[in-house]
Parts: C-alpha cells; structure tokens; sequence
C-alpha cells in the first residue's frame, strides 16, 4: 500500500474504532490555557467529528468563546499498560454549531449513545460538528505524521436512507449474523461506511473493518456476506 493511503487509512481507523476522547478548549476562567474534557463523539458523512455537548458545561462556554479545539483519541487494545505505546490521534477543528437541518449527522449520533437522546428534549444540549484544520497520526514507533483534512476524511457511500436501510435490514432480518460477529452475544448495527460497520453490544460499540472498502449497496450485502462466513 502507497505510504500516504497507509498512514491515512491507519489513522482513520483508529479514529473510527472509538467513541471518546479528550476535547482540548481554550479556557475562558484561565484565559490562555488548554482546558480538556472527556467528550463522545461519532462522524459525520464525510468522517468529520461531531459532538452532543450541554451549553451549562466549561468546554461549550469555552467553545462558543473561541472555536478552536483539538479532540485526542488514543487507542484502547488493552495489550499494553505503556499508554504512549498505544497509537493516538489528534484532530486540530474549529467547533461550529450544527443546525436543525443536519437531521442524518443528529440521527447518528443518537444510534450511537442512545442514551442522549433524552437530552434533545431540552435546549441545554446542542450538536457542534468539528471542521478539520489538520490531524496529528502516532501509530507507534517511527510512525508520527501530520495528515491534511483532505487525506483524513472520507465520504460515506450510502444516503441517509441508504444507511438507514443496511441497518434496519441487518437488525431485523439479520440478527443471527450480527450476534456471530459479536461472539454469539446480542448486538445492534448502528452504522455503516466505506470501511467497516459498527455495532453497539451491552452499550459498547464495536467496530468491523471491511476488507476492501465498499462503494455500494450490492458491495455492502456481499461484504457483509463474507464477514458473517468469517465468524463461522
């Protein structure tokens, strides 16, 4: 594989295996200085950050204040009590609020933590999409990179209802082969892309990579395919 690809693929996928990390704001109590918090996150259709966070919190006053943050996400294999041997990314945003008209990147978010779907009721939360300036790559050692936003991002092949469709399909009708990916444990498809699918087992979320990435709706059903007979 082209070194370039590599290292970008590398990164995204680290970055996609997770559900958290740590959002860096510049502080408004101690003007000048980073501030971090523990933040969920999923991606958007384009594989950009996006963030469900309460106007009452530090880091949202921090935010609409300055918009520039950074979202750390180290990655969380459990075979090493060395965390700086584990591989890290770091996305370097700006914070912009997110309308109502951003229904799909909100639907999203709710597939993933459902549980935050109960603070939509109020208006303390609001959903901020992160746009890439540039993104920071340590996958170990010799493999430290800078990747443009460009590189980093990727466009979801399928629509909203597209993706909604694999997901209800797979839920409904499949639910033998989601429970063979996950052990033989129950599991609920919550998202699919051009590289993989995520599922949420007991509330933790899951992350399946495809082979080769998918383009499609007949390349998802035959990736999906070739998946459930791995797990056989």
């Amino acid at each position: 594989m082209n070194t370039t690809i590599h290292k970008k693929s590398a990164a995204r996928e680290l970055f996609l295996q997770q559900s958290f990390g740590v959002l860096a704001t510049i502080s408004i109590d101690v003007p000048g200085y980073p501030f971090g918090s523990v933040t969920p996150y999923c991606v958007d259709n384009q594989c950009r950050p996006v963030i469900y966070i309460s106007h009452i919190a530090q880091h949202t006053k921090n935010i609409i204040a300055d918009s520039r943050v950074s979202l750390t996400v180290v990655e969380n294999n459990g075979g090493s009590d060395d965390v700086q041997a584990q591989g890290r990314v770091t996305c370097i945003a700006n914070a912009r609020p997110m309308g109502q008209d951003q229904a799909h990147a909100r639907e999203r978010y709710f597939r993933y933590f459902p549980s935050a779907r109960q603070y939509d009721q109020t208006h303390d939360f609001a959903f901020f999409r992160l746009e890439l300036v540039r993104v920071r790559f340590i996958g170990g050692f010799g493999r430290i990179y800078w990747i443009e936003p460009g590189e980093f991002m990727a466009k979801n092949p399928f629509s909203a209802e597209q993706e909604s469709q694999i997901i209800q399909h797979m839920n409904n009708d499949h639910s033998d082969a989601l429970r063979r990916y996950c052990g033989g444990d129950s599991a609920e498809m919550v998202g699919i892309d051009a590289d993989g699918f995520d599922v949420l087992k007991s509330g933790k979320k899951l992350r399946f990579t495809f082979e080769t990435p998918i383009r499609n709706m007949e390349e998802a059903r035959q990736a999906l395919v070739a998946k459930a007979k791995l797990q056989d």
